[in-house]
């Protein structure tokens, strides 16, 4: 009877520590969200690249801050502010497979696409919040027929994109999708605002 309750004694001492260990690396974790580990990486409207492939060249490798990287992918993301207007994420080439998703600087997933759904198969996004997207369809803004518009209800936010390597022989023209993806705010005639 005395080494049971010893056994329970220790294992609920052991139990108290681990909590107590857990609520005290509560707030490191808090700060080591995608959101602040994209910003280690680059600034705001920064393209980098979340996984690279040991000896290949690419913008700022952040493969060891995330975890499970799939090979088989090229992911980029680009961290936004909505403050001053609209975000643009567009890309000037084309490849066989890509995935778009906005998340909140919370982490929340806003919205997603993919190549299939967009027209004809263009990376091309404007994000804004209501107001912002509002005022650049009621001005006509000068964006092409394929931009798709994204509303969001927050100010701040980041796109990952997601390119399929199919096989290896296709990872250059991936690679070069990749590199043509930009992450910036959007001009005065895409916001629809007056310019000067």
């Amino acid at each position: 009877m005395g080494k049971l309750l010893l056994a329970v004694l220790v294992g609920l001492v052991g139990a108290a520590i681990i909590h107590i260990a857990i609520i005290f690396s509560i707030p490191m974790q808090a700060e080591n969200d995608a959101w602040a580990r994209l910003a280690r990486f680059g600034d705001l409207f920064s393209v980098v690249r979340v996984a690279d492939l040991p000896g290949t060249s690419g913008a700022q490798p952040a493969a060891t801050a995330f975890a499970f990287i799939d090979p088989a992918f090229i992911d980029v993301a680009c961290r936004f502010s909505l403050e001053n207007g609209p975000a643009r994420l567009t890309a000037e080439e084309r490849t066989g497979f890509w995935t778009a998703s906005v998340y909140a600087r919370n982490g929340d997933n806003l919205f997603s696409i993919s190549e299939r759904v967009a027209l004809e198969g263009a990376l091309d996004l404007l994000i804004g919040t209501r107001e912002q997207l509002d005022l650049a369809r009621v001005e006509g803004s000068e964006l092409p027929d394929q931009t798709v518009s994204v509303e969001l209800p927050t100010d701040e936010g980041y796109v990952m994109v997601r390119s399929l390597v199919d096989s290896e022989s296709e990872r250059p023209f991936v690679d070069r999708f990749v590199r043509s993806i930009a992450c910036r705010p959007a001009t005065d005639e895409e916001a629809g605002r007056p310019a000067g």
